[in-house]
Formats: C-alpha cells, sequence, structure tokens
C-alpha cells in the first residue's frame, strides 16, 4: 500500500468515527455523505434522508411514483464495498446468513446488512416497517434494491421511512447504538436490555420433541424424567412440545386444534396429573407447554370452537418469500387456516392460557408465528395484524404466566420491533439429529443473529441432544451463547458427563451475560464453506469466553481438512484490561497472555474449544470452575483485601482453576483449611472443592 492509499484509509477511519458523535450526514446528487466521504452511491430521486435524533446514522425515506401494496426501488450501491455480511429469510419463519463481495450477492428478504469498506470501516443498512409496510432489501446487477409489502391488497403503501444507516468503525457499536436509534424512532418495542428474561432461562430444561415428537404421553414424560433423575442431572425446566393438544385433520390435509382441554387419547384430557407428576415427584420448577400462533399448525377448527369466529382463509405469502419458496402457499400444512380474527385473539389467548394456568402450566412456547403474514388479506395487512396478535399474546402471558415466553418461528422483523413484553426468541430452525450438514449451519446461523437481532431478543439456541455424535459441539456453543440450555435427549440415551459440564448441582446452568455473537475475524466469512472457523464470543463480568468451531460439512469423508484459529482476548471486543490468563478447556492448557497476544489452535470438523479469558489482579487470575465449559461463570464475587488476601464465592464445588505467580500460604474453604496444588512452572494453582452452592474460598499469599 501506497503513502497515498494509507492516507486516504486513515481520513476515512476518522470520518466514520465521527459519526459516533453525531456527524453530520447528507444526501444530495444521488449520495449519501457523512461530511465529504460517500456511503451509498447511485441513489435515486424518490429516496430522501432524514435525521437520525440519537445522532448515530441517518434514515431514508421512500416515496413512490404512486402508492401501492408491492413497492420497489432501486437503492443504489455501497461504496467502496469490500465484502458483506447480512440476514435474509429463506422461508418465512427464520433467517439464514448470507455473506458477499457484490451487492447482487444481496439475498431477498434481507432484513439486515453489514458492509465493509475498502477504507477500513463499517457500514450497516437496517430495513424497517411502517404502520403499513414491512421493507426488506435484495441485490441484482444495478447494486442494491428496496422492496416494501402490505400484505393486503386493499392496503396501499404511501411509502415512508425505509432504511437506518449508520456507519463506524466497530461494528458491535454499530449494532447497540443503531438499535437504540431504531427502537426509539419505532416507538414499537423495547431493546433486550430493557426487558426482564424470564427465571427459567437460568435453570437446565429438556424438551419433549425430539424424544417423542408429536406421540408424547405421561408415560413417556415420566420415563424421561425418571431417565435424568437416574443419571443424577434432573431437568427443572420441562418444555411439552407439540403432541399434547386436540387437534383433527381436516379434509385438505390441515391440522386444526378442535378444543382448548388436552387430547382424551393420550392425556384423558387434563394436564393435571401431568404436571403434578413433573413438579412433585421429580423437582421440575417450571413447565412450559406448545401451542401455535393461531391455535395449531393449520389454525383453529370453527365447528369445534365457534365462539371464536373463525375464518377459512387461503395462505398467500409474499413475492420475497416465494421467490425463493414458490410452494410454499400449499406446502407443509395445507394451503387453507382456520384464523382466529385479529378482534377474537385476545380473547382466545385468555380463554387458552386460564385453562393452563389452572392446570399448573407455567408458561408457553409459542410456534408458527410468521404465519400470520399469509392471512392478513382483508385484515389491514401483515404490520397491523401481527402487531394485534402479538398485543395480545403478550398481555396474556404477562396476565396468566409472569411473561414466561419462547417466540419461535418468527424470524419476520415485526416479532423483534413489535415485542414490548417478550424477550426470548428462537433464532435459527431446529436441531436436526440426522442432517449431519446442519450441525455448523445450526451454530453459524444463530451467533449470526446475536450481533444485530439480539439486540431486541435474547437469542435461544434450540435443544439438542447430548448423546448425539455432535452433542459436545452443540453443548459448547450453548456454553457460550448467552441462551437457555436445555435438551431433547430421549430416554436412557444421555451423556450425563458432558450435560455435567453444563449443569449445576442445584440444576442451574452457568449462561453468559450477553447474546454470544461472532468475533471479527469470522464476522464476514460463511464459516460452513471458507477454511475460517466460527469463534463466538461473551462474557462473565470482567472476564470473556470465547468458544471456536470448525463448521465446516464436507460429504466426502475422505476430504476434510482442520481449519486453523487463532485466540486473543482481543477477540472479545468490550473487554477491559490488558494482562490475562487464558485456559483452554479441551486441551487443558493454561497460559499467560497479553492483551492482543494469539494463542493457535487446530481443529479437525466438527471440533471446538472453549477459551476463558481471565484478568490477572497482583499476579492471580481467577479463571473458575475447570470441570464446566464456562468456568469463569461459576464465579459470583472475586475480592481482594490488600494485594495478599483473595475472597472467591462459587456457585457450585468442582475443581477451582486459578492462574498465579506464587503459591499462597493457605487456603480455606467455608473456614476450613483444604488442600491444593500449585505448579510454578506453568502458574496453574488448582483447589479440589466438595459440591454445594455459595462456596466462599479464601487465598492467603
Amino acid at each position: 500500500m501506497n503513502q497515498k492509499q494509507k492516507f486516504t484509509n486513515i481520513m476515512g477511519l476518522i470520518c466514520l468515527a465521527m459519526a459516533a458523535h453525531g456527524a453530520d450526514f447528507s444526501l444530495s446528487d444521488g449520495a449519501l455523505r457523512l461530511d465529504s466521504r460517500n456511503l451509498l452511491e447511485e441513489i435515486p430521486a424518490e429516496i430522501t434522508s432524514q435525521p437520525d435524533p440519537t445522532g448515530n446514522g441517518v434514515f431514508l425515506k421512500f416515496t413512490p411514483e404512486r402508492p401501492g401494496t408491492l413497492l420497489k426501488s432501486k437503492l443504489g450501491r455501497i461504496a467502496g464495498l469490500k465484502r458483506f455480511t447480512s440476514c435474509h429469510r429463506d422461508e418465512p419463519f427464520w433467517m439464514l446468513p448470507r455473506v458477499g463481495t457484490r451487492e447482487a450477492q444481496v439475498a431477498p428478504e434481507t432484513q439486515w446488512l453489514l458492509a465493509q469498506t475498502e477504507a477500513g470501516g463499517f457500514v450497516m443498512l437496517v430495513p424497517l416497517l411502517t404502520d403499513s409496510t414491512v421493507f426488506t432489501l435484495s441485490g441484482g446487477d444495478e447494486g442494491l434494491q428496496l422492496s416494501g409489502e402490505t400484505g393486503d391488497t386493499a392496503v396501499t403503501s404511501p411509502g415512508g421511512i425505509a432504511l437506518y444507516v449508520a456507519t463506524g468503525t466497530d461494528p458491535y457499536q454499530l449494532a447497540e447504538k443503531g438499535a437504540k436509534a431504531v427502537m426509539k424512532f419505532l416507538g414499537t418495542g423495547r431493546l433486550r436490555r430493557d426487558k426482564p428474561v424470564p427465571k427459567f432461562v437460568d435453570d437446565f430444561g429438556w424438551c419433549t420433541w425430539d424424544s417423542f415428537y408429536k406421540e408424547v404421553t405421561p408415560a413417556g414424560v415420566k420415563s424421561g424424567l425418571e431417565s435424568f433423575r437416574a443419571g443424577g442431572v434432573p431437568p427443572r425446566l420441562l418444555i411439552l412440545d407439540d403432541g399434547w393438544q386436540d387437534y383433527r385433520k381436516m379434509p385438505g390435509g390441515e391440522e386444526r386444534l378442535v378444543s382448548l382441554e388436552p387430547n382424551k387419547e393420550r392425556f384423558g384430557g387434563d394436564l393435571r396429573p401431568t404436571v403434578r407428576l413433573a413438579k412433585q415427584d421429580f423437582g421440575v420448577r417450571t413447565l412450559l407447554v406448545w401451542h401455535a400462533f393461531l391455535g395449531y399448525w393449520g389454525g383453529v377448527d370453527g365447528a369445534g370452537l365457534p365462539q371464536y369466529d373463525i375464518q377459512e382463509r387461503l395462505r398467500s405469502f409474499g413475492p420475497g418469500i416465494l421467490s425463493q419458496q414458490p410452494k410454499l402457499n400449499t406446502e407443509y400444512w395445507g394451503s387453507a387456516v382456520g384464523m382466529i380474527p385479529p378482534s377474537r385473539i385476545g380473547a382466545f389467548y385468555d380463554d387458552y392460557h386460564r385453562r393452563l394456568e389452572a392446570a399448573g402450566v407455567d408458561g408457553v412456547k409459542v410456534d408458527n408465528q410468521s404465519m400470520i403474514e399469509s392471512v392478513s388479506q382483508g385484515l389491514g395487512g401483515r404490520v397491523a395484524v401481527t402487531k394485534a396478535y402479538r398485543a395480545a399474546l403478550e398481555m396474556s402471558v404477562a396476565k396468566h404466566f409472569d411473561g414466561r415466553l419462547i417466540n419461535c418461528m418468527a424470524s419476520a422483523m415485526e416479532t423483534y420491533y413489535l415485542s414490548a413484553g417478550s424477550t426470548l426468541m428462537r433464532t435459527s430452525v431446529d436441531f436436526w439429529p440426522k442432517r449431519h450438514e446442519s450441525h455448523g449451519q445450526h451454530l453459524y446461523c444463530n451467533a449470526q443473529m446475536g450481533l444485530w437481532f439480539g439486540e431486541f431478543m435474547l437469542p435461544d439456541w434450540d435443544m439438542f441432544q447430548s448423546a448425539h455424535e455432535m452433542g459436545a459441539f452443540h453443548a459448547a456453543a450453548r456454553a457460550v451463547c448467552g441462551g437457555p440450555v436445555y435438551v431433547s435427549d430421549t430416554p436412557d440415551a444421555h451423556d450425563f458427563g458432558l450435560l455435567r459440564k453444563l449443569v449445576l448441582s442445584d440444576g442451574s446452568v452457568l449462561r453468559a451475560d450477553r447474546p454470544g455473537r461472532p468475533t471479527l475475524d469470522c464476522l464476514f466469512a460463511d464459516v460452513t464453506k471458507d477454511s475460517v472457523p466460527l469463534k463466538v464470543f461473551n462474557f462473565n463480568r470482567d472476564s470473556a469466553v470465547i468458544g471456536v468451531f470448525n463448521c465446516n460439512h464436507q460429504p466426502d469423508g475422505a476430504k476434510r481438512p482442520p481449519v486453523s484459529a487463532t485466540v486473543s482476548p482481543a477477540d472479545a471486543v468490550g473487554l477491559q484490561g490488558e494482562e490475562f490468563a487464558g485456559f483452554a478447556q479441551r486441551s487443558g492448557k493454561l497460559w499467560r497472555s497479553g492483551r492482543n497476544q494469539r494463542e493457535a489452535l487446530e481443529l479437525a470438523e466438527g471440533g471446538w474449544e472453549i477459551v476463558t479469558y481471565s484478568p490477572v489482579e497482583h499476579g492471580v487470575a481467577v479463571l473458575g470452575l475447570a470441570d464446566k465449559f464456562n468456568s469463569s461463570a461459576a464465579v459470583q464475587t472475586r475480592t481482594w483485601e490488600g494485594d495478599k488476601h483473595l475472597s472467591v464465592t462459587l456457585r457450585d464445588g468442582g475443581r477451582l482453576l486459578c492462574w498465579a505467580t506464587t503459591a499462597p500460604a493457605s487456603v480455606q474453604c467455608d473456614g476450613a483449611k483444604v488442600d491444593f496444588h500449585h505448579d510454578p512452572a506453568s502458574g496453574r494453582l488448582e483447589v479440589n472443592i466438595l459440591a454445594k452452592a455459595g462456596i466462599r474460598v479464601n487465598l492467603q499469599w
């Protein structure tokens, strides 16, 4: 790089950094600029700019030549585009990551895009929604395209604020500040950090789905709980998934709810015995049951539940979805839905949830949510209908279950931006036990979703099976994801040694502080195809945890080269300090590390590692319980009295690991002197502690 290029890049970075301090955006002559630097080019005249009151970005308004139910406009090109990463819906219910180097590679239904430019900074593009219209991005040979749809031929859109644009040198700050700006502007929901997290996310759970699918029975639930108890890792959260409801198959193939009571064939029309069994006999603290947003997969049967004014409606998804899934209006669940109109959905949820509450149920997992956009015709369009359904659902869940809700199959932007009362969201398609190619994609998708969409909802990375050949791969990912940890093990098919690396003796899990997000060095790679590992970083107070995964899948088993990686404290953007100790969970290696020092790893296909970095204070770093995947999350408090006396409170017993320049003079556990081992060559200090909660360890030098 010559001196002129270096100067140009430095000036570009300076301009980008000014964006965080309210620098001026302008749109003229087809270019969106930050001061004198172009961000977007070739913008058509029907797109104008509007200031962001927070000073972090700029809003773009689209005014079409004439209102319509489907709107399209060229948006232009990203100036100096080097590469991009994005999340798009390939079907209504889920998003997938996509990366590329040209605008033409941007997929239909893109709901978030982050571009890296030749100048070294980042430009973030976020399509928005209005009262009537949902906007998305796509790409083509002429650059980016902006699309808008109402979902109702009777609702024409005049356009509106369609896009949020921000730029800077730190993509994680861009997401955090941009989310605040978007939610302040929309005023339709709340950010994740402003909403309470249901307490059950801190408990180990079991979901019945992969164990029994729709053939779940009370006897099956009992056998599963007995199996966990026999292994000494009983779940405190139970999710009774699909199969308990009373439904029937219609002539067109649709399955519809016929009663608000459980099915008689398997549950005898009453959930109370199963709830009592789980709670009284097996110590389950929270029991959630599954149901669909529209009642069941095909909605509600009007003959069985006439009080809700059921309407027969044909599914009709928008062009962005159908361009990728052309048969979706008829596949999977038939072509028709027995729909409860928005005016009656509040009564339905209230009646349904009241019965569940009376049976002892503590909350719900609500599935198939994005189906709603396909049946909004004649009802005011997808935004209005989804808003009515979401408000009714969250109101009922708050009333009957104190907010205990898992949102599922709900990755349309309406769920993220219209949810004022719920926090938890499944962010990827299911864990597929028999699809070998799916496991790396599963982790990749969830991690990528955490960067932007994790600002609005806490990502739920879904269940997995501990005894599965990829069980440890998934378990390690759940340890760093920041969301709930629950499995779908079949009875008597468990890896209890693996589960104990996630679960404490009281049934809780060591959950990291934030949504897990990709590190910068893999953010713009397709880690399922490129020879690049997925690295997911998170925090436990002032310590960092980094999961490293080989997500490649090669169908030809003879051609499975390993991937190389490096890890560093600097990978965890926002980690404070300059000196750390690093601990690799699988290899057991312990080392001292400067902030920018890198440790090399090599991972075979399906391989993984978890690295914890804890700060060094007075020559000591507390890594936590080495026999847990997220070791430093087991440290509740760490207090120094002077520079010779360290007090550590742990959430459980186990193998306490520290790095120390010298051996302590003594170690006490809850006031009693205990043995320890210190290796002066490596600095490894270990103390074995019997399991119980709230353990205080005092180390004296």
